[in-house]
């Protein structure tokens, strides 16, 4: 229990706590990584870009003189996740706070889906996250807390374009894995929330912008106003998601478990017709 004392700064320090970010090399992953090694955690940068994630957690290290470490992590496969979290968990203690963060996208209308391409999806961000947070989770019960935060997606709670059902689905998954996850875990002392980011161009949506239609959706008409539809006007950018994290994973949270909590400058909430324009000075 959190005493009604506690300062703010106080419940916003996870100094002595290790946390594992998965996806973390770059994007949101590496933003949440630098927000929660400021807090004063000792933070493992989980990829499979095992260069990338090496100069992130070097860079983290500098910038916030917290310890940062790299490890290269295929989410999908138990083996190697198994043996991670022990391995993290003999070196630095239990693992006190995992961010599920490792996910892949792409744009195929439905009719058209390569089913090898939906497997892909689903295995990476569904599977991953249910594997990593098993692992997580038997460490957390024996030390009787934790906090698990999944990054979900808008799509977690609403369609966002076309040739997105793939992702979608799995989103709608990370939803469901979170509320029912936050209610096993919360006899063990876990909380379990999902943060569910507005549109950021991460280098992932530059790349996938930048591959061509190639499978007949125009994905730069797709970005093409998206800031006047969302009523704070602008992109998400990754630290926004980071701070959501950070508050998540941290005592300020404490009474806070199950939530998908939206970081898309209000762009859920729009009516569905008559959408409120963004402009300068409004």
């Amino acid at each position: 229990m959190i005493a009604e004392a506690t300062s703010l700064g106080e419940l916003a320090d996870l100094s002595g706590r290790t946390a594992v970010v998965t996806g973390a090399a770059r994007g949101f992953g590496a933003a949440i990584a630098d927000r929660l090694a400021e807090a004063g955690a000792t933070v493992v940068v989980a990829d499979v870009r095992t260069d990338e994630a090496a100069a992130a957690a070097a860079r983290i290290a500098d910038r916030t003189g917290a310890t940062c470490l790299a490890s290269h992590l295929d989410v999908t496969d138990e083996t190697a996740v198994a043996r991670a979290f022990a391995a993290w968990g003999t070196e630095r203690g239990p693992v006190d706070i995992l961010v599920n963060n490792a996910g892949v996208f792409s744009n195929h209308l439905a009719h058209e889906m390569p089913m090898a391409e939906f497997d892909r999806i689903l295995t990476i961000n569904v599977r991953g996250a249910y594997l990593c947070s098993q692992a997580a989770l038997r460490q957390m019960r024996a030390a009787g807390r934790g906090a698990i935060v999944n990054v979900a997606s808008v799509d977690a709670c609403s369609t966002s374009a076309e040739g997105l059902t793939h992702y979608t689905t799995s989103k709608h998954a990370i939803a469901g894995m979170t509320r029912s996850l936050a209610v096993e875990a919360a006899p063990l002392g876990v909380r379990v929330n999902a943060v569910c980011p507005g549109a950021a161009m991460t280098e992932g949506a530059v790349e996938l912008i930048a591959g061509g239609d190639d499978t007949g959706i125009d994905i730069e008409a797709q970005w093409d106003g998206i800031v006047d539809r969302t009523p704070l006007g602008r992109l998400c950018e990754p630290d926004d998601v980071a701070r959501a994290v950070v508050f998540l994973a941290s005592d300020m949270a404490a009474f806070v478990t199950g939530v998908l909590l939206p970081v898309d400058g209000g762009i859920l909430v729009q009516p569905l017709e008559g959408y409120v324009a963004h402009s300068e000075g409004a």
